[in-house]
């Protein structure tokens, strides 16, 4: 009896609040499509941020496999400075031809340039390096050799005795190295003058391949 009493307040109540509940089931069943919306496009988003932030993500020479590009010699000595200021040009660089040196009174190649100028005039240093000899030979006089390092030296020939560098000084760029004079008997008849070489990796270049050629 008591069962059948509840079950009839139940059924009554149930029919009062149907409309009610049927909202309430409504709302519920929205706010879930809604949410599960919201949800599905966020996930969406951030998946596309992460697409994003990966395609744009920049490798490094490593990851590439790809050496940093190293400066070669060559471009490393773009700012040489003139070994001797003001002097003229004598003999030239000739190491695919003949030139005449009258004071052998023969013909032969020519490997650096004769930069003519007053007895005495200061040579400087072209660029940074290490003294590597000095010496006094027959032919060339007092001789200074420069290495610049990446396989690059610089000659400074028919100086006169007063060097002022030794072997292993470090020396900067425009630093003096000694003074111009006729001390080459190889080239007497050029007078006064700095005879000047450029050796890259034990070939000799032509210096003005590397000095400035505002001066040539």
């Amino acid at each position: 009896m008591k069962a059948k009493v509840f079950f009839g307040k139940l059924v009554a109540f149930t029919k009062r609040n149907l409309s009610a509940m049927a909202v309430s089931f409504c709302m519920i069943l929205a706010l879930s499509l809604v949410t599960a919306v919201a949800v599905t496009r966020m996930n969406k988003n951030t998946t596309k941020l992460a697409v994003k932030q990966q395609t744009t993500t920049t490798t490094t020479p490593e990851e590439k496999n790809v050496e940093p590009v190293v400066p070669t010699a060559s471009e490393e000595i773009m700012e040489f400075v003139m070994p001797v200021e003001g002097a003229t040009e004598g003999l030239p660089f000739a190491m695919d031809k003949l030139v005449k040196f009258n004071t052998l009174g023969k013909w032969q190649t020519h490997s650096g340039i004769d930069l003519i100028a007053l007895a005495g005039t200061k040579v400087v240093c072209v660029f940074d390096g290490t003294v590597e000899s000095v010496e006094n030979t027959t032919l060339w006089g007092n001789i200074v050799v420069v290495d610049h390092g990446n396989g690059l030296k610089t000659i400074y020939k028919s100086l006169s005795s007063d060097v002022v560098v030794s072997a292993g000084d470090k020396i900067k760029k425009g630093e003096q190295i000694g003074t111009v004079s006729s001390s080459a008997k190889a080239e007497l008849d050029q007078g006064a003058h700095l005879h000047f070489e450029v050796m890259q990796n034990n070939e000799y270049k032509d210096p003005w391949d590397f000095l400035p050629s505002g001066n040539k």
